[in-house]
């Protein structure tokens, strides 16, 4: 039965949808005050545009059941993929959730979690840089690693931080951050090559 699937756009599909709740849906959850209404439903679309943006060729970006199965029924996708699709889509997105949940970005971070945050962050960042040179794109995707809090992206910065507080005495110690952006710039650069690339 499941033997003509195309995986790299099943892949597309749970990735995408990973992101889209990691980063966009639980925008609404992490941010707090007048603002949050706002500022999520920004992340969340700049999040959307991201994806659409660095997956639509891989997949068409559905990221939605609501997406595959009216493509299904006009004959643009078929059936073994479209299960495929929304199984991954439901497990991308059960992902996110519970990522997102188990590093409760509301209290304060544990040094596996700020590892954790910024693999994460490092993997969407440097998978959507490598993708597209397209200066919105690049835009958007600083700014919903930014905003979401999940900024460390650059562990030359964070070393230079580091390093200029040591100066005065007061170090900071950035290697869980550090170490957990190298191994989401590999991330980044496995999802690009064997998901996004043909």
């Amino acid at each position: 039965m499941f033997t003509d699937i195309n995986w790299k756009a099943v892949s597309a599909e749970l990735m995408g949808t990973f992101f889209l709740v990691f980063f966009g849906v639980t925008s609404f959850i992490s941010m707090s005050g007048n603002d949050m209404l706002l500022e999520g439903t920004i992340t969340l679309g700049l999040t959307l545009f991201i994806l659409v943006h660095i997956l639509g060729p891989v997949s068409g970006c559905h990221l939605n059941p609501v997406i595959t199965l009216p493509t299904f029924i006009s004959g643009k996708i078929k059936q073994n993929d479209t299960i495929a699709y929304i199984v991954a889509q439901i497990s991308g997105a059960t992902l996110g959730f519970v990522l997102f949940k188990e590093l409760k970005p509301e209290t304060n971070s544990s040094d596996i979690d700020i590892l954790i945050i910024a693999l994460v962050g490092t993997t969407f960042f440097v998978t959507s840089l490598l993708t597209s040179q397209d200066p919105a794109s690049i835009g958007a995707t600083l700014f919903v690693v930014t905003i979401t809090a999940f900024g460390d992206v650059n562990p030359g910065v964070n070393l230079g931080q580091m390093f200029a507080f040591a100066i005065d005495g007061n170090a900071i110690w950035a290697f869980y951050g550090i170490i957990g952006s190298l191994i989401g710039c590999g991330l980044g650069y496995s999802l690009k090559e064997n998901i996004i690339d043909n």
